[in-house]
């Protein structure tokens, strides 16, 4: 993939704005994150005729040529978009350059909301311990604000349309379909699940937007515990709030270590929180239905990263990384859920 550079991105911005003047880059580099996009940082300057100058904090996102996730800028941009000043902290988009061909890849501008954490990992500190009641609150609580949000206010024609009667049977579908298309080989444990969310689908209380990957990891804390902005919007999708849920409290999330879900709070806390703040019920069944789906969903995922890394088409160590110790985690996941292990 081609290298992308300060004078690379200077240039564009020079003919993207030609009223833009005196730019500069400063600090640009990538950040070691994520699977599907790549992330890059940098402070950002230019004047303008009648202004004064302008001096942002800046993340750029690109697509890569493969990605474990099928997604692009575009999606991922409207979904900010949609959402932002609904209640959920989210960072102000700036651009969007979806013609490859100018940075080596599709990106994204969005500001950059600096001096926090967004390590999963560092809250698995002991020092933390006594923080991860007010992370737990904080990411719940965000979660049951965006399942609150009425669809109608936003627009979501960047995005698939669902009804609260077909929506789990779509997902369903559409992560198996995702399933097919990178098929490492037999899969008992996973067709098995499969066989049985065929079975019956829950309809959804209501929609929502579905973020699709909310999880510790994904959103941005501040020293105290406080969540300050939900980041990695690439999956979301019109859909049963309920899916966001259970994927926050799937096992392969909860680091093999204990009940903690995300590596936050048990599961029954998870679930109070939500429901407190979206003021929906997670019936027992549809949630235990959405559980296992998210097996589905992240074996796809993890299935996609063999793929990109046994194709050469990637070689980020995360796809290797999820092709091996992450498929074996779902598949252990399914066998606990069906009541197997």
């Amino acid at each position: 993939m081609r290298e992308l550079t300060a004078d690379a991105l200077g240039a564009y911005l020079g003919r993207r704005f030609p009223e833009w003047r005196d730019i500069r880059i400063e600090g640009f580099h990538r950040l070691p994150m994520g699977a599907s996009r790549e992330t890059f940082r940098f402070d950002l300057g230019y004047e303008t005729d009648g202004h004064p100058r302008e001096e942002l904090e800046v993340i750029l996102r690109r697509d890569p040529p493969a990605s474990n996730v099928d997604s692009d800028r575009r999606h991922e941009y409207e979904a900010y978009r949609a959402i932002h000043g609904h209640g959920v902290p989210v960072p102000r988009m700036i651009l969007l350059e979806e013609n490859p061909d100018e940075l080596g890849g599709a990106i994204s501008l969005a500001e950059d909301i600096r001096g926090y954490h967004n390590s999963e990992y560092q809250v698995q500190q002991p020092e933390w311990a006594g923080r991860l009641p007010r992370l737990a609150q904080g990411m719940w609580s965000a979660m049951g604000t965006l399942a609150a949000v009425p669809v109608e206010q936003l627009d979501l024609s960047f995005t698939r349309p669902a009804t609260r009667e077909n929506t789990a049977r779509q997902e369903l579908e559409y992560w198996v379909a995702s399933l097919d298309r990178s098929d490492v080989g037999p899969e008992p444990i996973i067709r098995a699940a499969i066989r049985q969310l065929e079975r019956w689908q829950p309809v959804a209380e209501k929609l929502a937007l579905v973020h699709g990957d909310f999880r510790a990891g994904n959103f941005l804390y501040d020293d105290a515990g406080n969540v300050r902005a939900v980041l990695d919007w690439e999956m979301a999708h019109c859909g049963d709030p309920l899916e966001d849920l259970a994927w926050s409290m799937a096992r392969v999330f909860s680091f093999g270590k204990n009940n903690m879900r995300s590596g936050l709070a048990p599961r029954e806390d998870a679930i109070r929180i939500w429901e407190a703040a979206s003021g929906l019920t997670a019936d027992a069944r549809a949630l235990a239905w959405w559980e296992l789906f998210t097996c589905i969903k992240g074996q796809a995922i993890w299935n996609a990263c063999a793929h990109v890394w046994e194709s050469n088409a990637g070689r980020e160590i995360i796809h290797a990384y999820a092709s091996w110790w992450l498929h074996n985690a779902q598949d252990k996941a399914v066998l606990e859920l069906m009541d197997r292990l």
